[in-house]
């Protein structure tokens, strides 16, 4: 009898995690379905895997804020040690470290001159939300450092920061609307300081366009950048598919539109571009060398851009053409925890009727991030 009883809950509990691994993989084919990230949530907190619930609660909180259920499943679970307050405020920040080999940094027209060059790269990214004057409202702070070993020239710093209040649009999603500073060191000295508006939309039941931006900013750059002044305009959409080929799979592509009118030097470096960044991650393993979930695929950026002026007398406009394919590999939830790492490698080839403007990089990076 007792092994016949055995037996039995062996088997529910194999049940159980069958329909809990089925649960995770509609979250991975949708992870800002608030659904199925609240079945997955209950499926876990029953197994007794609070952690797991807590990370899918707090999913939920950062599409639907004010969605009750999540509130109090972090509460009950000791979710406010992550920032989550009863009245929907959270706080959520992003630590990265690594490193990074490039073939040809400076983007030399000869990608085998010797320049290839070691850099550590540093990221830091806040998200805050929580109420005030009556409105939700949403800031951002996003830092970012890049160290060379020798090509100290190339040593980049940034951060940025913007904020502004969240207004929904009903069973269409929400629009928000923000105003931010950015601020850029090149080398050893500054490279620009710029302000920036505008409104980012998050669409829900759009088929598969889950966003559109439309920033505009002004970019004041140092005296030894000149003629580089002047406003930029970007309208980037985004779009993502789930499902196509796998199980758990996502196809996210980003198109987007600019123009720069710089104004100084005969409008030189005034350019217009149409671009497409996309990458394709479909599920590689489950629970492997500590991580809870491995996926990665390819990637790939198009982007024709064609300048006001510059190229070689009697050459017409400048024109560059950059197509820069790679690859991407993510590890999530090492050891239980919030960390994730991403390795990358794309090349860079840039063509332009320029000549010198001419080059290719290679590029392979290795970030471990943090999630507090």
């Amino acid at each position: 009898m007792m092994v016949l009883v055995g037996l039995g809950l062996s088997a529910a509990a194999a049940a159980e995690g069958a329909d809990i691994r089925a649960l995770f993989r509609a979250v991975l084919a949708d992870p800002a379905d608030v659904a199925a990230n609240l079945r997955y949530a209950r499926a876990v907190e029953r197994a007794g895997d609070g952690r797991k619930a807590m990370m899918a609660y707090e999913r939920i909180l950062s599409v639907d804020p004010a969605n009750r259920e999540a509130l109090r499943g972090l509460q009950r679970l000791g979710g406010q040690t992550r920032a989550v307050a009863a009245d929907g405020a959270r706080t959520d920040v992003i630590v990265g470290i690594g490193a990074q080999f490039e073939s040809n940094p400076r983007l030399l027209d000869d990608a085998r001159s010797g320049n290839a060059d070691l850099s550590a790269l540093g990221v830091l990214r806040v998200e805050d939300e929580r109420s005030l004057f009556g409105r939700r409202w949403r800031s951002r702070i996003n830092a970012q450092g890049r160290l060379y070993r020798t090509f100290s020239d190339g040593s980049l710093a940034y951060v940025g920061g913007d904020t502004g209040p969240v207004f929904p649009l009903g069973e269409w999603g929400e629009m928000r609307a923000l105003a931010g500073l950015e601020y850029a060191r090149l080398g050893d000295g500054p490279l620009f300081l710029s302000a920036y508006g505008g409104a980012e939309f998050g669409l829900r039941d759009a088929g598969p366009l889950r966003g559109v931006d439309a920033l505009v900013s002004f970019a004041d750059f140092a005296e030894r950048y000149p003629g580089r002044d002047g406003f930029l305009f970007r309208l980037r959409p985004q779009f993502a598919w789930n499902g196509l080929f796998a199980t758990g799979d996502r196809l996210t592509v980003e198109p987007e539109f600019a123009w720069n009118a710089a104004v100084g030097e005969d409008h030189r470096f005034r350019y217009w571009s149409l671009a497409a960044a996309g990458f394709y991650a479909t599920p590689i393993a489950s629970d492997f060398a500590g991580f809870q979930q491995v996926l990665g695929g390819p990637e790939l950026t198009l982007e024709h851009r064609r300048y006001a002026a510059g190229a070689e007398p009697g050459g017409g406009d400048r024109r560059d053409w950059r197509v820069s394919p790679g690859l991407r590999l993510i590890g999530s939830g090492f050891l239980d925890q919030d960390f994730s790492l991403v390795l990358r490698y794309h090349v860079d080839h840039n063509r332009s009727n320029e000549a010198d403007k001419e080059y290719a990089n290679h590029t392979v990076s290795l970030v471990v991030y943090r999630r507090f």
